[in-house]
């Protein structure tokens, strides 16, 4: 009985690794324009493969650095 559990566990963990790569991989796409485009090098949406972490640094970095190719607020004024 145990170790049917346990089979059970396994199986569930290993359909939510298979899951979240998969997102990971669906994300890497549209993050690696958005890289680009901003003038950020699109290996950093290759974070997406991190587990839990790499999503938060991503958005951290796209949120809080200096754009390479962004424009100035004050300039739009």
């Amino acid at each position: 009985m145990m170790t049917w559990l346990l089979g059970l566990g396994t199986l569930a963990l290993l359909i939510f690794l298979f899951g979240y790569f998969l997102l990971s991989l669906i994300m890497i796409i549209p993050t690696w324009r958005i890289c680009t485009r901003a003038g950020f090098s699109g290996a950093l949406s290759l974070f997406h493969l991190l587990p839990v972490v790499g999503q938060f640094l991503i958005l951290a970095v796209l949120a809080f650095a200096q754009w390479p190719n962004g424009e100035d607020q004050t300039q739009l004024r």
